[in-house]
């Protein structure tokens, strides 16, 4: 267990190191609150996707599937979303942060975080299984994201429309990457094979291409957690330490509780296996994603609630995965 204490602690270390400089910078650089809001903005609209279409491109087969357990993890997210929309709404009466919270119960960080997590306790075995879950429960991250967000942002004067939030949810850049990437891995699937590789992909095909958006994807992630420390505020913990108490619950204890315990009950049914566990630990129990706050700031939430929220997350799960891994692992379903 030491070495999946300190696998975590060298996971999440790099996040709040990225996270400080940004912090550090805002405090003693020249550039204006426009600057990092623009900022902000180009990781949402450009890189995210990008990142999303680049991790999905990457699933290699999508037969040979537990799909059962695929399925699960689908309705596990609901169910956190009920979970967090209860406590919600009987907890917080700030419906801008409410919209927050609901986010945090259902929404973790499965691209950045949950994948090396999965490669850590399953190996390459567990990766493809947990690449085809990404590529399922990330897109429908997004997709209750922006319903979410958009319900409960603003001031709620104005109700949205169902063909608004639809047209909300189509245009969304980050579900526009994912849903790219998923088409393109469909596609490839039909395509003829030879020697053992279809006829056409980007990485062989078009090198430069695929060069430049993987070289694109992998600004996204220490860019966004950069400028989310330029918007940190710390004075604002005091105020907000219910809600923060609140949704770090939600997050790291309440839901991947509930969802781990009702899988490894129903695991007969399921056929879940030590190549699907890491992934389920990986979705259930990792902090909230970083892109959710970059989502709060867009759809009219609190974005400073959403990012101290990103923060306390990440750290007190080193705490709360080290007990998971560890409990999961004494009762070898893990």
């Amino acid at each position: 267990m030491r070495e999946t204490f300190f696998y975590t602690l060298h996971a999440i270390l790099p996040i709040l190191l990225t996270i400080l400089l940004g912090y550090c910078v805002r405090r003693v650089g020249t550039w204006s609150d426009e600057f990092y809001r623009q900022l902000n903005s180009l990781c949402f609209r450009l890189f995210l996707p990008i990142q999303l279409f680049c991790n999905v491109y990457a699933i290699e087969d999508l037969s040979s599937m537990n799909w059962k357990m695929i399925g699960y993890l689908f309705g596990s997210v609901f169910f956190c979303l009920l979970v967090g929309l209860v406590a919600a709404r009987l907890l917080v009466p700030d419906r801008r942060q409410q919209g927050v919270i609901i986010q945090v119960s259902f929404r973790s960080n499965q691209a950045i975080l949950g994948l090396p997590l999965a490669n850590a306790l399953g190996g390459a075995a567990a990766m493809g299984f947990a690449s085809m879950a990404t590529s399922v429960c990330v897109p429908l991250f997004n997709v209750l994201a922006v319903i979410v967000l958009t319900v409960f942002g603003g001031d709620g004067a104005h109700k949205p429309t169902v063909r608004t939030l639809a047209r909300r949810v189509l245009t969304n850049p980050l579900i526009v990457g994912a849903l790219s990437g998923l088409a393109v891995v469909i596609i490839r699937q039909f395509l003829p094979v030879v020697d053992g590789e279809p006829i056409f992909t980007i990485e062989n095909q078009l090198p430069s291409v695929f060069q430049a958006i993987t070289n694109l994807s992998q600004v996204a992630s220490p860019v966004m957690l950069f400028v989310l420390g330029t918007r940190l505020n710390f004075g604002a913990v005091r105020d907000l330490l219910p809600r923060l108490v609140l949704g770090t619950a939600l997050r790291l204890v309440i839901c991947p509780v509930a969802v781990i315990a009702i899988a490894v009950a129903l695991g007969g049914p399921l056929g879940l296996t030590s190549l699907e566990m890491p992934t389920l630990v990986a979705i259930s129990s990792t902090p909230v994603a970083v892109s959710s706050a970059v989502m709060a700031q867009e759809m009219g939430c609190d974005d400073q609630l959403a990012n101290q929220l990103v923060v306390w997350t990440s750290v007190l799960s080193m705490v709360s995965l080290f007990c998971i891994i560890y409990v999961l692992r004494s009762l070898a379903l893990l």
